[in-house]
Order: structure tokens, then C-alpha cells, then sequence
């Protein structure tokens, strides 16, 4: 049922351009999308136009924050367009004092202008947010859908930075107690309804923040699939640069690296590896550290029960975990003849 209304939600969303145009409380008519970029400032509602003012190039500051969660603006098509057609849309803006303003909508167009020999711009003003957390997500919501798709990287940092200003509303509104019945305040659902992704969606992205520089890259190059290189966000930096040899070795031999299938598997492979490798670790940290030494028979007894039950049943084994049980068990099969050896010279 929660997955069926936030899934309403996000249907049901407006552009949150809409939601800047709320908090700014300067006008109470929905602004669109197309009309913050792609209409003339002659084709606007009348009562759009009255909030518009022309100011001079000087007086616009870009948002420092703009530049934490996108890429270098590419601008010398949307340049030439501006130069035949002139400048299309408006740009969001509020008062940041010494008669300036800052810029929370507008960053790309605003250089294109620049480029295409503009030296003022249409703008329509906001008030200025009251909080940090406001302005990250009134700034990462008002671009968010006039950039195009953006690369699977670009898609994370802005995900990481609604959710990391989320947390930050939620913090203050339950401090303030402002927050209102049914309000959402798991941070993916929300940062999925800014997004319009599932919140599962949203995950995967900022799992990406957590891969080495080279895994990073390969999700960006569009070669290989993203959301699969996500799932190696929890391998060790040392997991993670053997997945990154064993894939450009797979590609060197001239075979097809980006297959999702064997990406996916080879990921499983390292997981299961790392997890055994720990499960080592452990136990040798508890041997060194162990004082009193137990008692074998009943471990040995204890144990024998359990892994009849997985050895003499019909036990599932997935296809990809198949070699760590293998090595595993052969390390077993050791250790038993070993022992048996070791005490049948005691008898």
C-alpha cells in the first residue's frame, strides 16, 4: 500500500520549480517548466510578466553550490541558438544583499547568454531561502529536469545532496516540531519524489559515490552498466580494483566486458569472497584471543549435526556462490583429515 501512494506521488508531482515558486511567496501562480526556459518573456501570463525584472549581468552570482553537483556547463549550441533567437525563459533569482542576486535557476543559460553578447537578463525573484538545507534543495530542484539526462555520476552527487539536505529538514522540523501528520520523512522516497525515480533507483545512484575512482569512471563512460557497477559498492577498495583488472582483462582478450550477466556474477564472486575472507579473520582473531580452550566433543558432535543437515539433504546452492563452497569445503575436508590423523595416533 506504501509503495502504491508514493508511486501516486510521484505521478502526481508538480515540477519543482512549482515548489520554489511556494516558498518564494511572491506569486501564487504555478510556473512551469517551459516557462522558466523555453518561452519568450513576450509569451508569458500577463501576471508572470509583472514579477519580472531586467538586471544587468554584474549584479547575477552563481550559486558556488551549483558547481558541487554538476558537470562544466556545456553552452556553445544553446549560445548560437540565443544569438538567433535570443534569450528563451527566465532566470529564478533572490536578493543576496550589496544589490546582488543569487542565481538558483538559470547557471547554464545565463553563461550561454553571456557568450551570445547579452548583458542583462530576465528575471523573476524568489525570497532567499532561510537555510542551507532549503536553498541545496531549491537549488538541485529547480535544475534538476533542464539539464538533460545527466551522466550516471552527476545523478549521484545530486541524489546524495537531496538526501543529505533531507535529513537536514527532517532534523529541523522535528527540533521546531513542524513536521505534519503523514508527512514522508524516509529520506530515499523523498529525494525519489524530487528525482521522479523509485526510491530503489535512487539508492543505486548514491551507491556510486562509494566505488573507487576507476569503477566510477567505467559507470560514467556509458560503456558498461551503471546500476550492475553499483553493486560493488560494498566491496573493500581491494575487491573493488580486482573487479576493475578482471574486467579490463575480460576486455583486452577482445570479449564482451559490459555484459550485465557476467559483470553481475563476477561482483557475487568477490562478495562471497570477501565475506569468507572475514569469516577467517574472525576466526583467527578469536583463536589467538581465546584463554580457555573448549571442549572438541561437543563442538565437533554439534557441529556434525548441521552440516549433515546441509550435506545429506537436498540443500540449496546457488550456481554462483558454487566455488567459495567448494574451496570452503575442501578446506574442511583438510582440516577433518588432519585431525583424524592427529587423534587416531592418540588411541
Amino acid at each position: 500500500m506504501a509503495k502504491k501512494s508514493l508511486a501516486n506521488q510521484t505521478l502526481k508531482k508538480k515540477s519543482m520549480l512549482h515548489k520554489v515558486a511556494n516558498l518564494s511567496g511572491e506569486f501564487q501562480h504555478e510556473v512551469t517548466q517551459e516557462m522558466v526556459e523555453e518561452s519568450k518573456v513576450s509569451e508569458l501570463p500577463e501576471d508572470v510578466k509583472k514579477g519580472i525584472q531586467y538586471l544587468p549581468d554584474e549584479k547575477l552570482l552563481d550559486d558556488p553550490l551549483n558547481k558541487e553537483y554538476y558537470s562544466d556547463l556545456e553552452v556553445e549550441q544553446l549560445s548560437l541558438t540565443m544569438k538567433k533567437y535570443g534569450f528563451q525563459g527566465v532566470i529564478l533569482a533572490y536578493p543576496c544583499g550589496d544589490d546582488t542576486y543569487m542565481i538558483e535557476s538559470g547557471h547554464r543559460r545565463r553563461l550561454a547568454g553571456r557568450q551570445a553578447g547579452l548583458t542583462e537578463f530576465p528575471v523573476l525573484l524568489t525570497e532567499p531561502p532561510k537555510h542551507l538545507w532549503e536553498r541545496r534543495i531549491r537549488l538541485l530542484g529547480a535544475n534538476l529536469h533542464g539539464r538533460g539526462e545527466g551522466s550516471p555520476l552527476e545523478k549521484a552527487r545530486i541524489a546524495q545532496g537531496l538526501y543529505e539536505s533531507h535529513k537536514d529538514e527532517i532534523e529541523f522540523k522535528r527540533k521546531e516540531n513542524l513536521l505534519t501528520d503523514n508527512e514522508i520523512t524516509a529520506l530515499n522516497q523523498l529525494v525519489a519524489l524530487d528525482m521522479e525515480l523509485t526510491d530503489k533507483t535512487v539508492e543505486k545512484y548514491r551507491r556510486l559515490l562509494n566505488l573507487i575512482p576507476e569503477l566510477q569512471s567505467m559507470a560514467d563512460s556509458g560503456k558498461y552498466p551503471w546500476s550492475y557497477l553499483a553493486e560493488a559498492s560494498n566491496l573493500s577498495s581491494e575487491k573493488q580494483n580486482e573487479l576493475v583488472r578482471l574486467i579490463l582483462e575480460r576486455e583486452e582478450k577482445g570479449r564482451n566486458s559490459a555484459s550485465n550477466a557476467w559483470i553481475k556474477n563476477i561482483i557475487s564472486k568477490l562478495k562471497l569472497n570477501q565475506m569468507a575472507e572475514s569469516a577467517e579473520e574472525i576466526t583467527e582473531e578469536k583463536s589467538v584471543s581465546r584463554v580457555r580452550r573448549k571442549n572438541g566433543t561437543k563442538v565437533v558432535i554439534k557441529s556434525a549435526k548441521e552440516l549433515h543437515e546441509v550435506l545429506d539433504k537436498d540443500a540449496l546452492f546457488k550456481k554462483a556462490e558454487l566455488p567459495v563452497v567448494i574451496d570452503t569445503l575442501e578446506s574442511l575436508k583438510k582440516s577433518i583429515e588432519a585431525k583424524i590423523d592427529e587423534l587416531s595416533n592418540k588411541i
